[in-house]
């Protein structure tokens, strides 16, 4: 009954949210045609001549676009594998998850061209080599996409995610990455125990060449949800209030995805994905004011072998608040840049 239920919860989300991007995609070509030139002179008249509204828009154009190729794309191979019968065959998936890793590689290229992102990444030799499970701080929007960038480019990896459930909203990610291994966590705690099941099947599974990355912190960072979350562990937690107190640019780490992550792949690496310069980047009016990018994305990775990693519950806990505070220490560093 529960699969049936969330059968048809995903086809009427998907009757609003297909329909809506295709019906988008007619009508926002005639309308750029108009606002266009608004958002330059717009611009001009506020003397922003780096032209910030022209460069997010054109962006904006362009995931559009992105999305309803991946959707046409998805709909094809669903074709092309018998109407669906043979997605789960090796063939397919790889199809996908080329579809997921172009995604996210291309929205990078065109933020690079449009909006000026640039990254600059320490530590890409130590990515190669799987299964390996990864940590990664998040802080924007835009975040998620660097696991994706980084593993597949600088380690041929295949991309295992666990994603928050408000993300199927955007139908190329809803249709793609639900057809490759990801999952969508419920984060209402309404099931807790179910939803922690599914991230140890997720873990358990991997091949040989599979990365799953999982972001500890389980919310992106503002200082409200800081102190919410301080509030939280303070009542649950709290001989961990003051290692969390002293994590002051990052949240602190939730240790349920990452005990059963590590508990289902207890002899896998892990990688830490640090990151500065993405602050703040909820949506699109905090890139509208954040473009086009001064200064370049900062990344971090490094690898902790299996053999680092503690092998009971209370030192993995302590071992991920500890792994966190260098974290929360790399950006400190890095925050004040000019």
């Amino acid at each position: 009954m529960a699969n049936a239920s969330s059968r048809d919860s995903t086809i009427r989300r998907r009757l609003v949210t297909i329909p809506a991007i295709l019906l988008a995609g007619i009508i926002v070509i005639p309308a750029m045609l108009i606002l266009a030139p608004l958002s330059i002179v717009f611009d001009l008249v506020r003397g922003k001549l780096r032209m910030p509204t022209i460069r997010v828009a054109l962006f904006g154009l362009f995931y559009l676009y992105w999305d309803i190729f991946a959707v046409l794309a998805g709909f094809v191979l669903w074709i092309a594998s018998g109407f669906g019968l043979l997605l789960g065959r090796r063939t397919f998936v790889q199809m996908h998850r080329w579809l997921q890793v172009s995604w996210a590689n291309t929205l990078l290229a065109a933020m690079r061209a449009l909006v000026n992102l640039h990254l600059e990444i320490d530590g890409t030799e130590c990515i190669a080599g799987g299964p390996v499970v990864v940590f990664s701080r998040h802080t924007s929007m835009v975040d998620t996409l660097l696991p994706a960038h980084i593993l597949s480019t600088y380690g041929g990896l295949d991309l295992r995610y666990v994603l928050k459930a408000e993300l199927v909203m955007d139908p190329a990610l809803d249709v793609i990455a639900h057809r490759i291994p990801n999952h969508f966590v419920d984060r209402s705690g309404t099931d807790t125990a179910a939803e922690l099941a599914k991230i140890g099947e997720l873990a358990a599974g991997m091949d040989d060449n599979e990365s799953l990355t999982i972001f500890p912190e389980g919310s992106r960072y503002t200082e409200a949800k800081r102190a919410r979350a301080l509030e939280r562990l303070a009542e649950s937690s709290p001989a961990l209030l003051e290692r969390a107190e002293a994590l002051t640019l990052t949240m602190p780490p939730r240790p349920g995805g990452v005990l059963t992550v590590l508990r289902n792949a207890p002899d896998t690496d892990v990688l830490i994905i640090a990151h500065s310069g993405l602050e703040g980047l909820a949506g699109p009016k905090d890139l509208w004011k954040a473009a086009p990018f001064r200064r370049p994305v900062l990344i971090k990775v490094w690898r902790i072998p299996a053999a680092e990693i503690p092998a009971e519950d209370d030192d993995r806990i302590d071992w991920i608040y500890s792994v966190w505070a260098e974290v929360n220490a790399w950006v400190v560093e890095r925050s004040d840049r000019s």
